[in-house]
């Protein structure tokens, strides 16, 4: 009887047991799916985070693609002011209405449609630029700032510093030779040849290095007289290959084929050849600026063939803002102090050949910008530069008149100075990467 009532005592046990342990089961079965959702949110927003950046890279990349592409031929100034060329406007930030860029290659304001998401980019001034003007670029960078937004909600945002590479002052693609009066100074006061370089008796003085893909022979100094650096068999430097023709929209005056006459683009008006400082030379199929400090007139000048300027252009007080692009060669002598028109900085730019020569009596520059030739390049006399000299030493276009000779060279006491600001003619890369998820 006692082991009976034991028993009894115990039956009102199990069902408390059991409620306890269906309540603990079901507390570990709500942890686990609120586990599992959890799990499966935070799977979800990663991947929406790293959508979202890739969309922005993608932004990112559309972006540098135009700077390498249809705004290859424009400065980061000139890109930063915009399409309108006009500093603080609603577009110096944005990348639409450039002529030449297709509609569908565009940026707005409202962002650009991307697999079922949306970028946008905004192009700034780079932070380390301390000049203050957000409009005006001094360092040769430029930043953009890429941001996305995902269909589901998702943002993410990169800002990217986008920059030149480094060129030296003198780039040839071919052989070029050196006197050994020639100075080349400044942060980028070097020189690269897509082939040979030689230089005569004690060689030129320069603040880099001299380099070749081929050979490296004669002297080279350093500002201090002992032996510049070279470098034999170095890597190829890949030279653009630019047709003057594209860098002529804008232009302020065309010279046309065959002296046909000179117009004016702002009102359209053309007037005979012989006239505003110009004479055409039928002999040579020759555009010739007779210049005088006031003549020929300051504007940028696009030419269907030759020109030659000639005489005192401008001076070492008021240099001439002027700026050729030829589809032929281009020849400047005398005393010439031009610095650019062009918005971009380029003050001579042949699809053949580039002769510079002058005097130089005052200290200041006789010429200021970015000197492109598609043939050769000859610089001598005992002008001074401050800029960038590119010989591309491709063949001379028909009908251009042979400036340079039978190859690129610098002669005499030409000096130049490169301080690496120039980005028209060189590749753009992305420099700094700074991304950002989630705002």
């Amino acid at each position: 009887m006692r082991v009976r009532a034991h028993r009894n005592d115990r039956r009102g046990l199990a069902l408390p047991s059991a409620m306890f342990a269906m309540v603990a089961m079901l507390v570990l079965l709500a942890g686990f799916f609120t586990f599992a959702d959890l799990s499966a949110k935070s799977v979800r927003n990663r991947e929406s985070a790293v959508r979202a950046s890739h969309v922005a890279e993608a932004a990112a990349h559309h972006a540098l693609g135009l700077m390498r592409g249809d705004l290859r031929m424009h400065s980061f100034s000139r890109i930063l002011k915009g399409s309108d060329n006009v500093a603080g406007n609603a577009d110096d930030s944005l990348l639409i209405n450039w002529p030449g860029v297709a509609l569908g290659d565009q940026i707005p304001l409202t962002g650009r449609a991307y697999l079922g998401h949306t970028y946008i980019v905004r192009v700034r001034d780079d932070t380390a630029d301390t000049d203050n003007a957000a409009g005006t670029d001094m360092n040769g960078r430029i930043m953009i700032r890429c941001r996305a937004v995902t269909a589901d909600g998702a943002t993410a945002e990169i800002e990217a510093v986008i920059g030149s590479v480094p060129q030296p002052g003198i780039l040839v693609d071919g052989n070029l030779n050196m006197s050994n009066s020639n100075v080349i100074s400044g942060a980028c006061g070097g020189v690269h040849a897509n082939g040979n370089v030689t230089s005569t008796a004690g060689g030129p003085v320069l603040s880099g290095q001299v380099s070749a893909t081929g050979t490296v022979t004669g002297n080279y100094r350093l500002p201090d007289g002992s032996p510049a650096p070279r470098v034999n068999g170095a890597a190829q430097i890949p030279i653009p290959d630019l047709n003057p023709v594209s860098y002529c929209a804008g232009a302020d005056f065309t010279l046309l084929a065959g002296g046909a006459g000179i117009v004016n683009n702002s009102t359209n008006v053309t007037t005979p050849g012989n006239s505003g400082g110009w004479v055409w030379e039928a002999a040579t199929q020759n555009w010739k600026g007779t210049g005088t400090p006031l003549l020929p007139a300051a504007g940028t000048y696009c030419v269907q063939g030759n020109a030659w300027l000639a005489g005192n252009v401008g001076s070492g007080a008021a240099p001439r803002n002027i700026s050729i692009v030829a589809s032929g060669s281009i020849k400047v002598d005398g005393t010439p102090y031009i610095r650019p028109d062009h918005p971009d900085g380029i003050l001579l730019l042949a699809g053949g050949d580039i002769f510079m020569a002058g005097n130089n009596t005052t200290g200041v520059d006789n010429y200021q910008g970015m000197v492109y030739a598609g043939a050769q390049c000859q610089a001598q006399g005992n002008a001074k530069m401050f800029g960038q000299l590119i010989c591309a030493n491709g063949a001379q276009p028909a009908g251009s008149i042979d400036y340079a000779g039978p190859g690129s060279g610098l002669a005499g006491n030409f000096s130049m100075t490169f301080d690496c600001s120039g980005n028209v003619f060189n590749k753009r890369q992305i420099l700094y990467w700074y991304p950002r998820v989630g705002v």
